[in-house]
């Protein structure tokens, strides 16, 4: 979840709108009035008028997500979920306290984060469908209002929730107080890759039984947990069971959605020349956030995608010579296709036990001789040149 409020904290930057703007989006009166169904519905009406107008598919996507995340918010708040306390994805989102919070189950939690999927793949569809590479979708965000009671009387506005997420005013508010944005063709992708890897979150969450425990686990978030229905199995002490091994196919292709839109990201917005309000800017436009991404950091990172591409797509194998850290006895000069693992996996393949003892099955190694493997250096200088006090702020900037 932190990487979703990163995504609205850096993603708001503005100055007042001047009487030479063009009139607002249709998308902006109903993010500021918090009417995201009605948003939805005259989006769509509009796009069956003018089904070429793209600035209203992005503002329709905006709206989207926008609901999704306060669908989640919804959701948690019924339960009482204190975000504070919450270290887990997709619990730290700040809602009201609830005075009288339904009883959550494991089973309710796997529900919530299903629905949060579906809405974000819904969001997700829309923005792929966008296809002017002129396309320009101008936004002033601080007024954008949440309900996560459902009631309609306690509406949080975007800067407020970014505020208590800060535990502060943020820097640029002073100068840019109604945190405008003029997102572009770049940020469409961009926009996209953040779904797909929030997606792929909950799919390999739910790929895997976890409700042993549950209860111990977030009894301090939320007020009124339901104890789990089954123990704990001795033979999973030290492993998680695959039980909707389809997920973790799912999972894969999200995050293979991941690495291609990163590329397409900077693809476009490397050919940009204005200066315009830039959400991510290339090193030759303005960075308003005092972030500034230099072309080194851009180019390493989509080296690290690219190695990660390849390892999701089966082009890449895990060497050997890396497994060999996890089970002693690993057939030399055997690598791992992590695309058959994940689109076929064992019962057991979170079971660290098993793989101490019994190593990899033998129809997910492939021979390494005439292949390529995955190259472990490069992630790591990308994760070591994103290291330091800001390093999680660049890299959410960039996915």
């Amino acid at each position: 979840m932190t990487r979703l409020f990163v995504l609205f904290a850096t993603c708001c930057v503005t100055v007042p709108a001047s009487a030479a703007d063009p009139p607002p989006p249709l998308a902006e009166k109903y993010l500021w009035e918090g009417r995201f169904a009605d948003g939805e519905t005259a989006s769509l009406l509009a796009l069956d008028a003018n089904p070429k107008d793209d600035e209203t598919r992005f503002g329709l996507g905006m709206i989207q997500f926008a609901r999704a995340v306060e669908n989640l918010g919804k959701s948690l708040y019924e339960y009482g979920a204190v975000s504070k306390k919450a270290t887990q994805p997709f619990l730290r989102l700040p809602v009201p306290v609830n005075e009288k919070p339904s009883v959550i189950s494991y089973q309710a939690l796997g529900r919530v984060l299903d629905a949060f999927a579906t809405d974000l793949c819904r969001a997700e569809a829309t923005l792929a469908s966008i296809k002017d590479d002129q396309v320009k979708l101008r936004l002033r965000l601080a007024k954008i209002r949440l309900d996560f009671t459902g009631a309609g009387k306690e509406r949080t506005t975007l800067i407020d929730l970014l505020n208590e997420l800060n535990g502060g005013r943020f820097d640029f508010q002073k100068a840019n107080p109604e945190f405008r944005v003029h997102f572009d063709r770049g940020d469409v992708a961009w926009l996209r890759s953040y779904c797909h890897l929030l997606s792929a979150m909950v799919e390999g969450y739910r790929a895997v039984d976890e409700e042993a425990g549950f209860d111990e686990r977030v009894k301090d978030i939320f007020p009124k947990v339901e104890a789990p229905a089954k123990p704990a199995d001795r033979d999973w002490v030290n492993g998680l069971k695959v039980v909707d091994a389809p997920r973790l196919r799912r999972m894969r292709l999200h995050l293979v959605a991941v690495c291609e839109l990163n590329r397409e990201t900077w693809q476009h917005i490397r050919k940009e020349t204005d200066d315009d309000f830039e959400w991510l800017p290339h090193p030759k436009q303005t960075d308003q956030l005092g972030l500034p991404l230099t072309a080194d950091r851009i180019d390493r990172w989509l080296a690290m995608m690219e190695q990660w591409e390849g390892l999701l797509k089966g082009e890449l194998l895990v060497p050997s010579g890396l497994i060999v850290f996890v089970h002693n006895n690993h057939p030399k000069g055997m690598g791992l296709n992590v695309k058959k693992l994940l689109d076929e996996p064992p019962t057991d393949l979170l079971n660290q036990d098993r793989i101490r003892e019994k190593g990899i099955a033998a129809k997910y190694l492939e021979p390494e001789v005439g292949k390529k493997m995955f190259d472990f250096n490069v992630v790591w200088g990308t994760i070591q040149l994103f290291d330091g006090p800001f390093g999680f702020a660049y890299a959410a900037r960039l996915n």
